[in-house]
């Protein structure tokens, strides 16, 4: 028999057990590499498994990513800490870099960018205007 089948499907099972000991999302990776072992080893053509194969995957990608979303919880909701409702909210500078600034709110360190051209110093109030990704966008008290 050819190796390569039992190649893939012991690499994808390989792959599905990595991911129940790691926190990585690879499961339907391992699935797409399983599925198409097993396909080859009954002697499917190579096109049609790899087909089924990326089908296998998708589908493993829907079941799983649903089972993780279901036990994944909102850290900052749960500690009414961070829901993202930072408009409003008053910090400090503590830090000045090149083209941002860091500032400690609610003891935690955020990058931040000053709205319009203003210019901040270290131990300013500041307060967030808005939030841009990760960085607030703040402005002098």
């Amino acid at each position: 028999m050819d190796p390569l089948p039992i190649s893939l499907l012991i690499l994808g099972l390989l792959i599905i057990v990595l991911d129940m000991m790691v926190a990585a999302f690879i499961t339907p990776i391992g699935v797409a590499f399983a599925t198409l072992g097993i396909l080859l080893g009954f002697g499917i053509e190579f096109t049609e498994s790899f087909v089924l194969s990326l089908i296998a995957a998708v589908l493993a990608y829907f079941a799983v990513g649903r089972y993780i979303r279901r036990d994944v919880q909102d850290i900052g909701a749960r500690e009414k800490k961070y829901t993202f409702e930072l408009k409003g909210k008053r910090g400090k500078v503590v830090e000045i870099g090149k083209e941002h600034y860091i500032v400690e709110l609610e003891g935690d360190k955020w990058i931040a960018l000053p709205e319009g051209d203003e210019k901040l110093k270290i131990d300013d109030v500041v307060e967030v205007v808005d939030v841009d990704g990760v960085k607030l966008i703040v402005r002098k008290v």
